[in-house]
């Protein structure tokens, strides 16, 4: 019987959030044109095949909005880095993204080649483990020298021999020279909660609603944010 409740339970979430996406797009149709066409370009190259695409994106352009950074870190490039990049370039913001992929990375590049600013740059960085760190660190293997006002993390991956470590943590960001204004989390849920037992002092925290089972309604939170108080 608990499986067939958890069944049940998980149906009605699949279902709420398709719900959720229909009425959000009908209500911000005109916001959606842009967004189309990075889903479209990462589609072709093989990406980006979740129901949650268009609106995840949608909801990173808002936060872009609503904190208005002048500088940005994102760990882990993808469709994201074009909105990234795009706002960069209206707003003379910088932009360093990271990937461990060279060829996720060359792509990601020539996706944003025309609109690319002086100020946006993509490195590679190599994948490094520290599984005895508790709680488990993933991290790209670089030093950071610089502040940036946001940090977007989704990266790197979380894949290792076959296996995903769901409870690893993706640190780079505790290198940073000073704690960001703000940082954005994928859905990585170790690394949101991990943030949140550091954060909670000086950091305003939201947690993602696809951490939790139950069913989400319009306007439901898809990134985990901090934010300085």
């Amino acid at each position: 019987m608990p499986s067939l409740i958890r069944y049940t339970n998980r149906i009605k979430r699949e279902k709420s959030i398709v719900k959720a996406h229909q009425t959000h797009f009908q209500e911000h149709q005109a916001d959606y044109s842009q967004i189309d066409k990075y889903v479209q370009n990462f589609r072709s190259s093989g990406g980006l095949k979740h129901q949650y695409q268009v609106y995840k994106l949608w909801c990173l352009k808002d936060i872009l909005k609503r904190y208005k950074p002048q500088s940005i870190l994102e760990l882990g490039s993808g469709s994201s880095t074009l909105v990234f990049s795009e706002y960069a370039t209206q707003n003379a913001a910088r932009l360093l993204s990271v990937d461990e992929d060279s060829k996720w990375a060359s792509n990601t590049l020539s996706l944003i080649s025309e609109s690319k600013s002086d100020t946006t740059e993509i490195i590679v960085k190599e994948k490094i483990c520290l599984p005895a760190r508790t709680p488990p660190e993933i991290r790209y293997d670089f030093n950071i020298n610089e502040n940036f006002d946001l940090v977007f993390i989704d990266g790197p991956s979380l894949q290792i021999g076959g296996n995903k470590f769901t409870e690893a943590v993706n640190s780079n960001v505790f290198d940073l020279p000073e704690t960001p204004q703000t940082v954005v989390v994928d859905v990585r849920r170790s690394t949101a909660e991990e943030l949140a037992k550091r954060y909670h002092a000086t950091h305003d925290v939201e947690l993602s609603d696809l951490f939790t089972e139950k069913p989400v309604s319009q306007n439901y939170r898809y990134f985990s944010v901090f934010h300085k108080k």
